[in-house]
């Protein structure tokens, strides 16, 4: 079930407001742990109501861009180029009750040293997740 959800950045300059599930996903790529400094937690929402600041986008790859708060580094979403979805950080919004780990992607470039409570969550390869976004079926 869809809900409005609020977030902000560290330092409160960017604000959004989204329409999306209380579910998210985990990515262990090297990308996103270079990216974040450990996991990507996202929730990837069906709608952005309200973005307010500053963001700059930054083109990580041919398939995908991020955007970071300009003030504070904050990382805020990731958008694969082919959708119109973005993927918010799961620890930007400002409610932090009743949320579902539904998957893990890139499930090979896990470090040995993390471990999640596993709660159903799909665990899905590089290629599976690769797959899984191209053809619409990434768990939600």
């Amino acid at each position: 079930m869809n809900s409005h959800l609020t977030g902000r950045c560290a330092c409160g300059a960017v604000r959004f407001e989204v329409v999306a599930p209380k579910t998210y996903g985990v990515c262990h790529c090297k990308m996103c742990r270079r990216w974040t400094g450990g996991l990507w937690m996202g929730v990837v929402a069906s709608e952005t109501v309200a973005l307010t600041g500053q963001v700059t986008e930054w083109a990580s790859s041919r398939i995908a861009s991020r955007g970071f708060c300009a003030a504070c580094g904050s990382c805020i979403w990731h958008k694969p180029r082919h959708t119109k979805s973005y993927t918010y950080g799961q620890g930007l919004f400002d409610d932090q009750t009743g949320w579902t780990l539904v998957r893990e992607i890139f499930a090979e470039d896990r470090p040995d040293h993390i471990a999640l409570a596993d709660q159903g969550q799909k665990v899905m390869t590089g290629w599976g997740t690769l797959w899984a976004v191209l053809t619409g079926r990434l768990p939600k």
